[in-house]
Parts: C-alpha cells; structure tokens; sequence
C-alpha cells in the first residue's frame, strides 16, 4: 500500500500517477541512452608511485578504460618513483625479495640479487614506465596543495601548484596514492637546527656530501637507521648511533629461500633461465610471495610460525652479540618480534665490533654547534643523520576537505586515523586511499595488493560511471564497525605487544592503525566481495533508474545489433 508521501495526496502511487501523465517528485525524462550507457569520469591520482603507475597500467592496458576515464595524475617530484626516488641515503634497500616486489604486470628476469638495493627498483621502475608509456597522464613537479568537495558539482575542486604557478582542477574521483610513508620528520631534539656541521634526513638526502673519514652520528634504529649504520660504518672514522629502544634484529624476509638465509646475486645462468623461460620466473615469483604471504602467520600469537620466528630470532641475536655482553643486555627486547616491524639488518650488529663504532643508549638533551649533548656529556660530529622516520597520521601534506567540510584531521582528532578496508573514509565521497590505515604493509605482497586495490577502486568508477551515480561515501557506522571488529581480532597478533611502534602512531599500547586484522587472502576476498550497503549513494537525478535508459540493451542497436548475444556454442 503506498504512502501518503508516495501518492502526493492524491490517492495514486507515484507509479500510477506517471501512468496518467503525472510527473511526482521521483519523476525524470527517459535517458535515451541503453542500460549501463557510461558516461565519462575524470579520475586524478596524487602520486606516481608503485601505486600511482599500477593503476595508470590498469586503466591504459589491463582494463583498456580509457575511453571512459580520463586520468591525470600530478607528481610533485620530477621523476617517477615515490620513496624509491626520495630515498636516497646509504645502503637503502628493500628487505622484500626483488622478486616478489614486482610489477604485477611486469615481472623482472634481471633482478641483479635476492633483495635488491633502492637505486635499481629505481632504474626497474622507470624502465617500465617507458615501456607502457605509463607517464602519459602525469604532470611532474605539480605539488596538490588543496581538494575540496562540491556537493552540488559532484566533484573534488583540485588546486596544484606547478612550478610556482596554481593551477585549478577537478575530478568526478580522487585517488591518494602518495604513500603512507611519505612526510619525512626531524626529531623533537632542542637546538636541532643550532649544529654547524651537516645535518641531514634519510628522506632527504645530500647525494653530493662525501661523509668518506668524517665523524657520524645516526638517530634512530628502524628500518633506514639500520641500512644507513651498516653502509656509513666502514667508510667513516667515527660513527655513533644513538638509540631510545631495544629493537629486533629480524632474519631475513623469505629467508628460507635464499642462500643460507642471506642475500646473494642471481647468477647469469639464472637471469637467462628467467627470460627465456617465463614459467621458471612465474614459479620463483609464486614461491617467494607465498613466503612472503606467510609471515602473517608468523605474527599470530602462539602460532608455530611465530613461536619458530621468536626462537630463531632470539638465538641469531645472541650469536651475533655474543662478543658484547653488555650491547646484548640493551638491544635484545622483552616484547614480542613483530611488535615493531621487523627489520632484517645484515651487518648491523656486527659493525659495533669494530673500534670506530659505538651504540649510545644515553638520552640526548640537545644538539650543540658542534655535535650532540646527552646526559652522559658532549661529543663533536661533522655530520649527523636523523634517521627518525615519518608521520605517520596518513592526513595527507595538502588541505582536503569533504562533505560539510569534514577534514581527516577532525575526523581523526582522536590520534588513531580509522578507514574502510585502508581504501577509503566517511565523509569524503569519492576519495580513495592505497596504504590507509590498517593496510596490508607488513605482512604480505604490497603490490600485490595495491593491484587488488586499483580493481576495487576501478570497480567503483565503473559503477558511477554505468549507474547514473554522483557519489558513493561510506557509512560512518560501516567504518566503526571495521575498526571495532579489526582491533578485537589484533589482539591476537604480536604487534598488539606492548612497545613503541609506528603500528600505533607512536604509542606503546592502544589502537593498532598499521597494520591490516587478517591474511592477503582475508583482504582479496573482502573487496572482492564488498556490498554496497555499506554506503550511502546519491544519484545525479531524482530516481535512482535512470540509467535503465531507453529500455535496450548495449548490445541491441535498435533492433540491428546481436539480440542473442547471449547464446554460444
């Protein structure tokens, strides 16, 4: 029976009064297109990343959209690359298999070794980029500096700075793919600025400074701290580095397939094997990314992987530190592996043998003109390197606005940034995220997923484009509901140990916002399988169906195209 509303106070249903030449409130002209007509959609991508590029392939050849999407994608840098381009420091390297750190679409049968340092992911990136012409939609040296929703456009207004000159934009869709490790910060240190000397960031480089015989402070012993100690060490004549918190000195990623658990060079044997013979490689690859895949398990609590990586790890670092007692009583932590991200680290440990390197657990008061003060007493350095990570809040470098203003600094004033599935956040139609929080960047193929990514992404703007869609914004309750489901499983797995950990924004304990609640496959068949009733849909006219349009079909041309296309042999 039909609602008061509905029958407009007329008695009839909306339908009947259409049927008697009314026009009610749900009333629109037929669209005299056929079912599922697309309209075009312009899509603008902040980054020319591994994630920026991977979604550029997928709509020019993968998916072949290009008549439908009209891609910019603007780079604030000159070149391609993302953190492979911004980190330059020493010894940079990825601790993934070169293998299984890959293009999807671009297997690589020269990876050079086992795991590959950061300046030939670099040169492979552009090498690929050439190949596919994937930098056609990119603008270089253009920096986002503000996105802003129009409800009534249905649209992100965009500006850019280019070269110093603003430039306006807009999109129908808006992709963030400028990485969840991307805003480099110096640490909080009085007079940081007051040393005389060289003072440099991980993320920012000086490839022109010659440290070779120079005195070195190191801050920090994450990921780049551990890479930059172990490559400056034997070039310097002094090298100290300052640390606040034990940390575990992982195995190797995917050892158990490398030699003696170790880097190595694929020989030129292998290389020829792997470009001649494109099964070989598909199998290598499968084999190291299934391994890779698995380490999730190694992360679960009392799981035999994670009991097996505890002991092995544990025993490594004894053995590695058996020479320095005292250094092992200080690095060696009480919580679980896996509570920081594990940082392999080869020749890290075995630097503090030698005379001209120390580690320095004493708390610094502040820099001085011409080194670092600590409790303990002063020390002169011609260089020192803050290698002190990034901020991870994911609110991005530039001011985005959405629905009724909402900003993620508001939506997130708590501290914990929460998102749907790392994708996407309430509030912001039509935006997308790669690598939100809670991604899947610690346990599993990052590519990978970032493929898996671009489809759901590619998904969506297929939908809006075929359905008569505005926008499509995730329900406020569908993103509490996440969140609350994903910290109640984490508490299973090791990161939820109590330590301090970019995991936690920083914390010790709390909400985990680093990590993805489940495997590679748990997060492929999540979007694969997403409905859209977790989202509130606006549509650009009044009844959702207007994109049923003229009553046919793509394929029936007006009664001159294949009516039976359905039917093969």
């Amino acid at each position: 029976m039909a609602s008061a509303e509905q029958t407009n106070g007329t008695g009839l249903s909306h339908a009947a009064q259409v049927a008697l030449g009314g026009k009610p409130a749900n009333w629109v002209p037929i669209k005299e297109e056929p079912l599922f007509s697309r309209r075009k959609l312009k899509i603008i991508c902040v980054g020319a990343g591994y994630s920026g590029l991977t979604l550029a392939h997928k709509i020019k050849h993968e998916l072949k959209l290009t008549d439908v999407i009209d891609l910019v994608i603007y780079e604030k840098n000159p070149e391609v690359g993302g953190t492979w381009y911004e980190n330059r420091y020493p010894g940079v390297a990825c601790d993934i298999p070169a293998h299984a750190y890959s293009f999807v679409f671009e297997p690589n049968p020269d990876w050079s070794q086992f795991y590959c340092p950061g300046p030939e992911i670099e040169s492979y990136i552009k090498r690929t980029v050439r190949k596919y012409k994937l930098d056609e939609p990119i603008q270089f040296n253009s920096k986002v500096t503000e996105a802003i929703w129009d409800e009534e456009a249905g649209k992100w207004k965009i500006t850019v700075d280019q070269n110093g000159a603003s430039k306006k934009d807009e999109a129908d869709i808006l992709v963030n793919a400028g990485g969840f490790l991307n805003k480099w910060k110096w640490p909080k240190i009085d007079g940081l600025f007051d040393f005389k000397g060289k003072l440099l960031h991980t993320a920012n480089w000086d490839d022109t400074y010659d440290f070779t015989g120079k005195r070195v402070a190191v801050i920090g012993n994450g990921s780049s701290g551990i890479q930059t100690v172990a490559a400056l060490a034997p070039k310097v004549q002094k090298l100290v580095n300052f640390v606040r918190n034990p940390t575990w000195i992982s195995v190797n990623i995917a050892g158990d397939k490398a030699i003696d658990g170790h880097n190595f060079k694929y020989t030129e044997e292998q290389k020829k094997q792997f470009r001649e013979d494109p099964k070989a490689l598909f199998e290598h690859g499968k084999e190291l990314e299934a391994s890779v895949n698995n380490f999730f398990f190694g992360m679960y609590r009392d799981h035999p992987a994670a009991q097996g990586l505890t002991a092995i790890v544990k025993s490594q670092m004894a053995e590695r530190m058996k020479n320095q007692p005292e250094l092992a009583s200080k690095m060696i932590p009480t919580w679980l592996p896996g509570c920081r991200r594990l940082t392999p680290g080869d020749g890290y440990l075995e630097v503090f043998e030698e005379a001209n390197a120390t580690m320095c657990w004493d708390a610094i008061e502040k820099f001085t003109e011409t080194g670092i003060k600590t409790t303990a007493g002063e020390e002169e350095f011609d260089l020192i390197v803050c290698a002190s990570g990034f901020d991870t809040s994911w609110v991005p470098a530039w001011k985005l606005a959405g629905r009724n203003g909402v900003t993620l600094d508001d939506r997130w004033k708590g501290g914990d940034p929460e998102a749907f599935f790392s994708v996407q956040v309430d509030g912001l139609p039509n935006y997308f995220m790669f690598n939100g929080p809670n991604a899947v960047i610690s346990h599993g193929s990052v590519l990978r997923q970032v493929s898996w990514t671009c489809d759901y992404i590619l998904n969506w703007a297929k939908k809006i484009a075929t359905e008569d869609i505005k926008s499509i914004d995730v329900k406020r309750e569908a993103v509490d509901d996440f969140n609350v489901w994903s910290q109640e499983f984490l508490k299973r797995m090791t990161w939820a140990d109590e330590c301090r950990s970019w995991y936690k924004n920083g914390k010790e304990k709390g909400q985990l916002t680093g990590v993805y609640a489940g495997s590679m496959a748990h997060f492929k068949n999540s979007l694969e399988n997403m409905g859209a009733e977790h989202f509130d849909v606006r549509w650009n006219s009044s009844n959702r169906f207007r994109y049923l349009g003229n009553g046919e079909g793509l394929t029936d041309l007006h009664g001159l195209g294949d009516l039976v296309y359905y039917l093969n042999i």
